[in-house]
């Protein structure tokens, strides 16, 4: 007896994290720490993929928010920052021309910024995606299904998932392969790192491969999914009018609604039915509450937690779920959260443009000016923000917090979508054609009490 009490007292203090406590009421979390991509190794990785795959092509609401977190993280421009207007100019227009169909994509399929778009895509439910540069100037996008260790690396190599590592574990070459009939895979090419950027969701140092941020969700989902086609099937059987009879009398409901068998006929399609029953008879129809109440709000709850995987905001999926203030504060938190996912975004791009400026200069197309090298040249990916919510109050509280010294213009303008030299230079060009036609223009704000702001009622002075 003591025995026991002493075993009960140690294990009590064995530790003291509850967490990593057993009490066998829930299922234990394994010991083990290993890499990333131990956890999911090429089979698994590749049954991850199809199951986003199967998710996104079959179910609404991960293909919408999928195309929500696209729409907030992947819409950028481009902007030249040198100062010298004639060569900032001759590189915006290069840029725009590149990023045609035909001159940026190897295939002449997409426009950079939709390529750009279905990168992150990509990168969204595979874990990774990779951008191929080509001998032609142009790029190529490779899933991540396609990087594969080869079946026969050569020994004394370390490949982890498609990629060979140093002792670092740094990246020295991707094994690129072809997708070929019954679902298997040939090897196409190596290709060394520098020729390749990886877009990839990174969570821990130790990762060679991404993995989808969806995999979280994906379980959920897939509940919702089949939740919902069952609760579709069982709204249909209610619309199907369903009588059930039930009869104590020994001549039921009549002579004039039974078949030649002796079963029950009444036909609703002639219009309304008069039924003349004996006691003891009843006919009632088959009706349930599909889904409940009760159902209607776990699915919503359910799909709430699987959305955050993208840290969507429920009143994104449901407008109505809140007022406009509660939107307006889901969104500048969700809007923060994006800042890093579209700083990967940048980081791509800044590697996409030194790549192609290189060849511009190589070429003899563009010829930098005097005094900068390649790396100094400075140019910036510029977020498209977003308008406005309550126009009136909003800027003239940006041109309060600008007078105080709190902002500037750059990032007023950065943040609701427009630039501020161009905005100045777009101005200046309106105001010099107004002044030319004698048409007088006024940029002023006036000097007014917002309508918030008034007194309302005298008795409240």
């Amino acid at each position: 007896m003591l025995t026991a009490a002493r075993n009960r007292i140690e294990s009590f203090f064995a530790s003291g994290y509850d967490a990593v406590t057993s009490t066998g009421k829930r299922k234990a979390s394994s010991s083990a720490i290993t890499d990333e991509d131990a956890q999911l190794k090429e089979r698994d990785r590749r049954k991850l993929t199809a199951t986003g795959h199967h998710l996104q092509r079959n179910f609404s609401i991960v293909a919408w928010a999928v195309r929500k977190h696209l729409d907030y993280v992947t819409q950028f421009d481009f902007q030249m920052r040198t100062g010298d207007s004639a060569f900032d100019s001759q590189v915006e227009q290069l840029w725009k021309e590149w990023s045609r169909p035909g001159n940026c994509d190897i295939a002449g399929r997409h426009a950079l910024p939709k390529f750009i778009r279905m990168l992150e895509a990509r990168r969204t439910l595979d874990g990774d995606v990779f951008l191929l540069k080509r001998s032609q100037g142009k790029i190529q996008a490779v899933e991540g299904d396609r990087i594969r260790t080869p079946d026969k690396a050569p020994a004394g190599q370390t490949w982890v998932n498609g990629g060979q590592v140093n002792a670092n574990g740094r990246a020295l070459n991707w094994a690129l392969h072809n997708r070929i009939s019954g679902n298997q895979y040939e090897l196409a090419k190596t290709v060394k790192a520098s020729n390749i950027i990886q877009h990839a969701c990174f969570e821990r140092f130790d990762q060679v491969r991404g993995i989808s941020p969806l995999s979280a969700a994906y379980n959920s989902f897939q509940d919702v999914y089949e939740g919902v086609d069952y609760a579709l099937a069982k709204m249909k059987v209610e619309q199907l009018f369903a009588m059930i009879v039930t009869s104590n009398a020994a001549d039921g409901l009549g002579d004039h609604t039974k078949t030649a068998a002796g079963e029950y006929d009444v036909d609703f399609g002639r219009g309304p039915v008069k039924l003349e029953m004996d006691p003891g008879d009843d006919a009632k129809f088959l009706k349930s509450d599909s889904p409940g109440a009760a159902t209607q709000d776990f699915i919503h709850t359910v799909i709430g937690m699987a959305i955050k995987a993208l840290d969507l905001p429920f009143n994104f999926y449901d407008e109505s779920h809140t007022n406009f203030f509660g939107s307006r504060a889901a969104w500048l938190l969700y809007d923060r959260s994006c800042t890093s996912k579209r700083a990967d975004i940048v980081e791509l791009l800044r590697k996409l443009t030194v790549w192609r400026l290189s060849l511009w200069i190589q070429d003899g197309v563009l010829q930098l000016p005097r005094g900068l090298t390649l790396k100094d040249v400075p140019f910036e990916w510029v977020h498209r923000g977003m308008p406005w919510w309550d126009p009136a109050k909003e800027i003239r509280g940006q041109i309060e917090a600008i007078n105080a010294g709190l902002d500037t213009p750059q990032r007023v303008c950065r943040a609701t979508g427009t630039d501020f030299e161009d905005n100045v230079k777009q101005i200046a060009k309106a105001t010099a054609i107004a002044s030319e036609h004698g048409v007088p223009l006024s940029f002023a704000l006036d000097a007014q009490t917002p309508p918030d702001m008034e007194i309302q009622d005298d008795d409240e002075d």
